[in-house]
């Protein structure tokens, strides 16, 4: 009983739940004037108008005003410096964004990860991980006013308006790496994680620092890449996972899926040894001789790289170092965003620009802007994007670059492993 009445209190008194309780309101001008006071600390000017007119008008949520105010001019001038003192650079201007977005003090962890990637990135890519969190989803949804004590704007013909914000959470049961989730706040910091720095890269998808969303959801996959690749990194070392150094990899050091986990475990101990790991990461041929088939068994080919590469986004190509044979397979273990053009929204990951423009005078001027490209030696250049396997066309020295027709104005870069099996 007493379990079900806290419950009940819970529930009753989110935040989030009783913000969907109170009537909204359909005066733009009264939201827009209370985000002028909490985020910009001063009354709305003239200027504002245009905020007012985008909610009336359906164009904009509140939560997209949020986010295009945070990222303002004036709010990155005001709020977003280095000031004497910090222990982190930017940890003063992440608490700011903290008060102003989600309207409370940043805990410890994570104000040092967003100043961490402020540093990186730079305040935008802060501001869409802070309006794009769990928090802010539970919080206020798309249309609840931050900082107002409860204010909702009710969208043009009411539409979902009255209803609560809807979590876009990740249930526990439907989470990778749930069990290094340690606060069970559906959020896997560095600290948390159990794996090498290399494969924590490898599963940040956006390079942000932690691991949250779609990075945690076992059912999400990027472009070119299946679940099993996102949830086990094959390039993680032995050595990483077996945790409590006993040679042997546990159900509980082990943060793949459990499909990946049978398949490795060939004799259904429920442990992992060092060979049916070493061995599972060569995939068996189908039918006929294979160089690596040794007693029966299958031996991981030495690598003839394995250092991380850095792609510059204003570089037609990088020398990676690595010459390779024509058939040899190329492993590819990718990340890093590269803007393309002044415009700030430009924004391209190794698959490609966001918006999923192309450039007419590009390399591949048939596939997408800002892509990872590669050629090997004089060859015609290929795409590289999200793939994570390529078999290698030709033979020479590997080079990857970006696919852009304009590399002066790019900034950025994609940093790469390529790790590379003989035929």
């Amino acid at each position: 009983m007493y379990r079900a009445v806290m419950l009940f209190l819970a529930v009753t008194f989110s935040p989030a739940v009783v913000a969907a309780q109170q009537p909204c309101t359909t005066d733009a001008r009264q939201v827009v004037n209370e985000l002028y006071r909490h985020m910009l600390e001063r009354q709305a000017d003239p200027g504002s108008a245009h905020w007012v007119q985008q909610l009336e008008s359906g164009q904009m949520s509140v939560r997209d005003v949020v986010r295009e105010i945070a990222k303002s001019p004036e709010h990155t001038q005001r709020f977003h410096n280095t000031e004497a003192g910090e222990g982190t650079a930017y940890e003063r201007s992440v608490a700011r964004l903290y008060r102003h977005i989600l309207s409370r003090q940043p805990d410890a962890t994570g104000q040092r990860v967003h100043a961490e990637l402020a540093q990186r990135n730079g305040a935008g890519a802060v501001v869409d991980r802070i309006i794009d969190s769990n928090e802010y989803d539970q919080q206020f949804g798309d249309w609840s006013v931050p900082g107002s004590g409860g204010m909702r704007f009710c969208a043009p013909n009411n539409r979902a308006a009255n209803q609560p914000p809807v979590a876009r959470v990740v249930p526990v049961d439907q989470r990778r790496f749930r069990g290094m989730d340690r606060n069970n706040d559906g959020v896997i910091a560095r600290n948390e994680w159990r794996g090498s720095q290399q494969s924590f890269d490898v599963h940040d998808w956006n390079n942000d620092g932690v691991l949250t969303g779609a990075e945690v959801n076992e059912a999400q996959a990027r472009t070119g890449r299946t679940v099993e690749d996102e949830s086990f990194d094959r390039a993680e070392s032995f050595e990483y996972l077996d945790h409590n150094n006993n040679n042997r990899i546990e159900e509980a050091e082990w943060h793949g899926t459990v499909a990946a986990w049978n398949r490795l475990d060939v004799n259904n101990d429920d442990f992992l040894t060092r060979a049916e790991f070493v061995n599972s990461r060569v995939p068996i041929p189908v039918g006929g001789h294979d160089e690596n088939q040794v007693g029966g068994r299958y031996q991981a080919p030495a690598a003839t790289s394995g250092q991380r590469i850095r792609v510059e986004g204003t570089e037609l190509w990088t020398d990676t170092g690595v010459n390779v044979r024509a058939g040899d397979t190329l492993i590819f273990d990718a990340q890093g965003t590269v803007q393309l053009s002044d415009n700030g929204n430009d924004i391209a990951g190794v698959g490609g620009a966001r918006s999923g423009r192309r450039a007419a005078e590009a390399p591949l001027n048939n596939q997408t802007a800002g892509a990872l490209i590669a050629r090997i030696g004089n060859s015609d250049t290929f795409f590289i994007g999200n793939r994570r396997s390529v078999r290698a066309p030709a033979a020479g020295r590997l080079y990857l670059g970006v696919n852009d027709d304009h590399l002066a104005d790019n900034r950025g870069d994609f940093q790469v492993m390529v790790t590379v099996q003989g035929r």
